[in-house]
C-alpha cells in the first residue's frame, strides 16, 4: 500500500514535469502521448525473458510508451516512441545482443536500453537487478579490448533516476558534470593514458 502511494505521487510528479518539458534534449517537442497496454507489455518480457520495472510499465501504461523523460524521452517498448534509430527498447536490446562491432563486446543479459541522450549513449535499465540499476553505455569511452570500459553505474535505481528527473535535476549533468563520475572516471583514464606515453 505505502508502494502504491509512492509510486502515485512520483507519477503526478512526472505529469507536473510535462506540463513544462516532455524531454530535455527536444524541449519544444510536445508529442502525443499514447499509453501502452500490459498485454503487450508482458509479452515483451515473455519474448526478452526476464521482468520490467512495475514503475516503468505503469508509467507507459498511464502516461504514454516512451517518448518524455530524460534525454531525448524515454524508448518505448512494442509500439511505443521508437529511438533515434527507429527501435523500440526490445528490438534495440535485441540488436545490441546480436551485434558483434569487433572481439570483446558483449552485450549484458537484461541491460534494457531505455533512454538515449545522442552520440550513441544511453541509459538501460538492469533488468537483471533486484532493484532495476540504471546503468549508462557511452561508446565513445572504449578504448581497446572489452567493452567494460564503456559501462557506468548510474543510479541505484530505475525509481531513483525518474523521481529526480521529474524533480528538475538535470541526469546528463549529473553524470558529465565537472562533479559527475563519468567525468571524473574519464579524467582519471586520461591522465593514466598520458603518463603511459610520456614513459
Amino acid at each position: 500500500m505505502a508502494r502504491t502511494k509512492q509510486w502515485m505521487r512520483l507519477i503526478a510528479a512526472v505529469r507536473r514535469r510535462l506540463q513544462t518539458k516532455i524531454s530535455d534534449m527536444n524541449p519544444g517537442a510536445r508529442p502525443t502521448l499514447r499509453p501502452g497496454d500490459s498485454a503487450t507489455f508482458a509479452n515483451d518480457e515473455k519474448e526478452l525473458g526476464f521482468e520490467f520495472p512495475p514503475l516503468l510499465k505503469r508509467l507507459y501504461g498511464e502516461i504514454g510508451n516512451g517518448g518524455f523523460g530524460p534525454g531525448y524521452g524515454m524508448i518505448g517498448l512494442t509500439g511505443g516512441v521508437p529511438d533515434d534509430l527507429g527501435q523500440t527498447a526490445p528490438e534495440s536490446y535485441l540488436a545490441l545482443r546480436g551485434n558483434d562491432p569487433e572481439p570483446g563486446w558483449n552485450w549484458p543479459v537484461g541491460l534494457l536500453p531505455i533512454c538515449h541522450w545522442g552520440c550513441a549513449i544511453l541509459s538501460c535499465i538492469d533488468c537483471e537487478d533486484g532493484n532495476f540499476r540504471m546503468r549508462m553505455f557511452d561508446p565513445n569511452a572504449h578504448s581497446d579490448g572489452d567493452w567494460g570500459d564503456a559501462f557506468f553505474d548510474e543510479s541505484l535505481g530505475f525509481e531513483e533516476w525518474i523521481a529526480a528527473w521529474a524533480k528538475g535535476i538535470d541526469l546528463s549533468d549529473r553524470m558529465y558534470g565537472e562533479r559527475g563520475p563519468i567525468k571524473r572516471i574519464l579524467s582519471a583514464r586520461h591522465a593514466a593514458a598520458k603518463l603511459l606515453r610520456d614513459e
